[in-house]
């Protein structure tokens, strides 16, 4: 319990901190950073197809996406066609009246699914904050696209990451891997 609640609070630091730097480039005359929010699909039910739904423990993922993101300033939300996918966006869209945009991946070759979204994020919301709910081995490749950074693979169990990478106007991007949920 002691390590989920220390996890829980430095996740509401690092959202408080990208939360408020845009404010502070804008006071400060510069442009503000773009900040993209990157997660895994939440758990997924068993199903006999390859697009379930999500479990228990995956709806009370998403919700607990929507609690930790919800006033982050989310201007767009993007995810792949898969209900695991969009079902962890939804409470987080609901939350904050954003319009989800799908994008469809083909998971044998999702380089032109990086792609579309790598330029769609820099070319429509420059000095937003955007979600980004994927899969685990999309992730890892929209993060280095993104940021020119490498993450570790993300294993079939985890559910729990959230990426933060900051986009400057000008200079390197940032990347953070913090924790959300149980």
């Amino acid at each position: 319990m002691i390590n989920s609640q220390r996890s829980t609070l430095l996740a509401a630091f690092v959202l408080s901190f990208f939360a408020l730097a845009p404010l502070a480039c804008r006071d400060a005359g510069h442009a503000p950073p773009t900040v993209v929010y990157l997660v895994r699909h939440a758990e997924k039910a068993q199903a006999s197809d390859n697009n379930p739904p999500l479990s228990e423990a995956g709806v009370r993922r998403a919700e607990a996406l929507a609690q930790t993101l919800g006033d982050a300033g989310v201007s767009a939300i993007y995810t792949t066609q898969f209900k695991r996918t969009t079902d962890t966006a939804a409470p987080l869209a609901a939350r904050t009246g954003v319009i989800v945009t799908t994008l469809t991946v083909n998971h044998d070759d999702p380089r032109v699914y990086v792609e579309q979204l790598a330029r769609a994020i820099t070319a429509k919301h420059g000095g937003g904050a955007v979600v980004v709910v994927s899969h685990s081995n999309t992730l890892p490749l929209i993060i280095e696209r993104l940021s020119g950074k490498q993450v570790s693979a993300i294993s079939d169990d985890e559910y729990f990451n959230l990426f933060i990478v900051t986009l400057p106007a000008r200079g390197t991007a940032a990347t953070v891997r913090a924790r959300y949920g149980e």
